[in-house]
């Protein structure tokens, strides 16, 4: 992976290329820019795929400062100015979608947003219920995503990473949502869907905002349904 010099260290991030139009994938927390290999193997040929590492993940380095999801957003800004683009739509798996709107809101250049997952706050959570989470996904797959995200959380300080997530804790993109022009698609796995999930999942009903469900699947979606 290549990597980009920020104030708080080196980002990783990997360029895929091509004619088409940019299209930077984000991934959840715990998680790094290898989910999205499934994902990446079913584009059709030409797409330009951008994936990144988010800062104390995967191969980007942590950095001594503190860290917030706003944050977050502003690397993933910074990347965009880096590789010169003067467009790109965004892909967002959980904690990465709710970073997507953040730059979103903040950046014109993103012309559209793909949610997975990618809840408004967080406590929208709770249009589910409980044990749906790896859907079905084979108990290797779901040891490694469980590794994974351990090793990601020692990579923080206690201190540090509580007040991490207290950022996303508080993130709300309701105003966001309820603004915003650019074309957005939430996708969401149907596995324990409440009877008023989609009232819990505080997403609009505005024709910008498209919702789809995807049978069978839990939340990992970019590891249940990469296709």
């Amino acid at each position: 992976m290549a990597m980009l010099d920020r104030e708080w260290g080196r980002m990783a991030y990997a360029d895929a290329g091509g004619d088409g139009f940019p299209v930077v994938f984000l991934h959840g927390s715990g998680c790094d820019a290898d989910d999205w290999r499934g994902v990446l193997s079913a584009l059709p040929p030409g797409d330009r795929a951008i994936v990144v590492d988010f800062r104390c993940h995967g191969s980007s380095e942590a950095g001594d400062s503190p860290m917030t999801l706003d944050d977050l957003a502003a690397d993933v800004l910074a990347l965009v100015s880096h590789l010169g683009l003067p467009r790109v739509m965004l892909v967002g798996h959980s904690l990465g979608g709710m970073v997507a709107m953040e730059a979103a809101r903040r950046d014109a250049r993103v012309a559209g947003l793909l949610l997975l997952e990618g809840w408004t706050r967080l406590s929208a959570s709770a249009a589910f219920s409980e044990g749906r989470f790896y859907g079905a996904l084979a108990p290797a797959a779901i040891a490694r995503i469980q590794k994974k995200a351990g090793d990601t959380r020692r990579r923080f300080a206690p201190a540090a990473w509580s007040a991490f997530w207290q950022t996303v804790e508080r993130y709300d993109a309701s105003d966001f949502l309820a603004q915003a022009t650019i074309p957005i698609v939430e996708v969401y796995g149907a596995l324990g869907r409440g009877h008023d999930a989609e009232t819990r999942l505080a997403i609009p009903r505005r024709a910008n905002i498209e919702l789809r469900w995807v049978e069978g699947a839990g939340h990992y979606l970019p590891h249940e349904r990469p296709v």
